[in-house]
């Protein structure tokens, strides 16, 4: 796939402070793509460049070929986006908002508008003024608006804020929707770890402005059921038995008594002959589960933070 997005050293320096220190990745056409970092890690100061709401000191972005700094007009019209908070006229409605966005795009008409409010969930509360609408209204009369002339790059920094959560499943489904049937790259900044690891196809996580790490979410959780030692909490009847029955047994690395159960360190390929075992020592096996790191677990543990215990679930 052609990549829709490329920074190439991207850096942002105010005064001897360096915000943004040489960032270099691609976004392909129709990729999710999860902008992770901790508070002041120079996630939307990164945006803001991107959209060219700031200036930049060295580097560049480009938008489907075309350079935000020497081709700023031609970049940004391909980019939709809601940096920060959405800004709308309080005193007019939803849909007059929408309406005068849609007087400086062209081709954008009365039929767009109303398939973007039906798209993005408003259309019982669009001739409500803003005024009387709710900070995840906003959110979604944003969305809309950064639609309306079908940009192939969407940049959204923290929607979910003021989303429940029936709103914030909705979000992604539109987004993943987006991105798989239109080929639009959506690049989406949060906090929400866990909606971030169902929502995107990558995430790049970034601290004090510098990368740390690109990872394919799918990936990332492959490689990490490949690699030893893996944990698996096991429920039985008899702890301490079962103790006994897999200390020194084949393909067994580390096994301690725990609430319930014994944890036991091995490879994926041993799971099934530890089952095994413990059945033929007559043990009751009541759940067997694989201990998976999450993304907010791999988060913490590569921004410097104390990873929570091993996640579990049902593999």
């Amino acid at each position: 796939m052609a990549n829709a997005v490329e920074l190439k050293g991207l850096t942002k320096r105010i005064g001897s402070k360096t915000v943004v220190d040489n960032l270099t990745f691609d976004i392909p056409e129709g990729e999710v793509f999860g902008f992770l970092g901790p508070n002041g890690a120079g996630k939307t100061t990164t945006i803001r460049m991107m959209v060219g709401l700031t200036s930049i000191t060295s580097g560049s972005v480009s938008i489907r070929g075309h350079d935000v700094v020497r081709e700023h007009e031609q970049a940004i019209r391909q980019v939709g986006a809601i940096v920060e908070n959405p800004e709308m006229y309080k005193y007019l409605t939803g849909y007059q908002n929408l309406k005068q966005y849609a007087r400086m795009l062209p081709g954008v008409n009365n039929r767009r508008i109303e398939e973007m409010v039906e798209f993005v969930g408003l259309s019982d509360s669009i001739h409500q003024r803003v005024k009387t609408y709710s900070l995840g209204m906003r959110q979604r009369l944003g969305l809309a608006q950064a639609l309306l002339h079908n940009p192939s790059v969407l940049i959204l920094d923290e929607p979910t804020n003021g989303l429940d959560p029936a709103g914030i499943r909705e979000l992604r489904d539109h987004l993943r929707t987006l991105a798989r049937t239109q080929g639009v790259s959506v690049i989406v900044s949060s906090h929400l770890l866990s909606e971030m690891e169902l929502m995107c196809d990558r995430v790049a996580i970034i601290q004090h402005g510098k990368l740390v790490n690109v990872e394919r979410i799918g990936d990332a959780a492959g490689s990490e059921r490949a690699q030893a030692p893996l944990k698996v909490f096991v429920e039985v009847d008899g702890p301490s038995q079962a103790y006994v029955a897999l200390n020194g047994f084949a393909g067994v690395e580390r096994v301690s008594v725990v609430d319930r159960g014994v944890e036991v360190e091995t490879r994926r390929e041993h799971v099934p002959s530890i089952h095994r075992r413990l059945v033929e020592a007559d043990i009751a096996v009541y759940e067997l589960r694989v201990m998976n790191r999450s993304l907010e677990d791999r988060f913490l543990e590569m921004t410097g933070g104390v990873p929570s215990d091993a996640r579990t679930s049902v593999e």
